[in-house]
């Protein structure tokens, strides 16, 4: 992890991408979709590829817009969990500002994409130690907490889109959705409850290098629930679940496609919990995932295989794509900042040497004073 001063640098992010079990999960991901793809549904391939000709322009680029607006406000609450948890002991003062977070966000989620074992989360944890100088468990910790108020709002938009799908009566409510988000949640609300009752005594077993790492994790993780901003936090986490909703509603009407929003709804929360497992992209898993989840809410197999190409050229590759950009980008400026706080380290020592040379009157060269 510590690549270049600190830093998750490129050279370690692709050597992470590059890996053997990256590339054995994109191999599993990869034969998971053509099993799907040729032996469950029934496409029609020059159906399909006439869809996707005939996008609506418009709508789609309104569908990205939609998208990665979502990233301020992802951005914007992820600010208020860091100062709630304090993790720079400034009250937030050193917390980087909305747009910035929103941009640790999308380089996450980009690391997420590419590599395995959803690397993104160590790295948003790291850049924000990086630039707000807390402690680096802490703010993997406040990862963590933005974790499970995600998985809290995406369970009660599942519900409420299960509501919307009944009493439209289109289709029936596929229950092993609603069985896998109750089940993230109970997991997730477990194990914070058992790092609040047994964390400390717990972390005695271990070595004692890691005891102090452990109890700031469990410091920025436990503190990010406290005081009265946690249901403003909730209430920008719903928003912007709201607005990855949109994206999938718009890429929808794109395709000029007639499905219910209950069903638009639903199949958006499956397709988030469904890009939770830890591949590059949740790829296979997620495609094959959301193709049966729209099949079962009624949407015809083809259709339901154009929705989800287009949407995954979104969610997906436009995530690789900025994301990827940023990163590097971010890499750049931040080696270059480095460089110039190194020299500026320097520059009083290099005077004070060159001080310390006091020229010789008799023309033997330099002396020391």
């Amino acid at each position: 992890m510590n690549g270049n001063g600190g830093r998750i640098s490129g050279d370690a992010l692709r050597s992470r991408i590059l890996s053997l079990p990256t590339l054995l999960a994109l191999l599993a991901g990869g034969a998971l979709l053509a099993f799907v793809l040729w032996r469950v549904f029934d496409f029609n391939w020059s159906e399909l590829w006439s869809n996707i000709r005939g996008v609506n322009p418009w709508l789609y680029l309104a569908a990205a817009a939609v998208y990665y607006l979502s990233f301020w406000f992802r951005g914007l609450r992820w600010r208020l969990i860091a100062i709630t948890a304090n993790i720079d002991g400034q009250d937030g003062k050193t917390i980087p500002r909305t747009t910035k977070m929103g941009g640790i966000i999308l380089m996450g989620w980009f690391a997420n994409s590419v590599a395995f074992l959803r690397l993104g989360d160590a790295l948003r944890g790291w850049t924000l130690h990086r630039e707000s100088a807390g402690p680096f468990s802490s703010s993997l910790g406040t990862v963590l907490a933005e974790r499970v108020q995600d998985m809290v709002a995406v369970l009660l938009l599942v519900f409420v889109a299960a509501v919307l799908v009944t009493v439209a009566g289109d289709s029936e409510v596929p229950g092993i959705v609603l069985i896998a988000a109750v089940g993230l949640v109970v997991a997730l609300v477990a194990v914070l409850i058992a790092m609040r009752i047994f964390g400390l005594r717990a972390s005695r077993f271990l070595p004692g290098r890691i005891q102090g790492a452990y109890a700031s994790f469990q410091e920025g993780t436990l503190s990010s629930f406290r005081g009265s901003q946690l249901p403003v936090q909730l209430l920008l986490g719903v928003v912007g679940w709201l607005l990855e909703i949109a994206r999938f509603y718009l890429v929808s009407q794109a395709l000029d496609l007639d499905i219910g929003f209950g069903v638009v709804m639903f199949a958006a929360l499956a397709n988030a919990m469904l890009s939770t497992i830890p591949t590059p992209g949740g790829f296979g898993f997620v495609e094959g995932g959301l193709t049966g989840v729209l099949v079962l809410l009624g949407v015809g197999d083809t259709d339901a295989l154009t929705l989800t190409v287009v949407d995954r050229s979104i969610s997906w590759l436009s995530v690789v794509l900025f994301g990827g950009l940023l990163f590097v980008a971010w890499q750049y400026f931040s080696n270059g900042h480095s460089r110039k706080q190194a020299q500026d380290k320097q520059a009083p020592e290099i005077l004070a040497e060159d001080a310390g040379a006091v020229p010789d009157t008799a023309g033997s060269g330099p002396r020391q004073a």
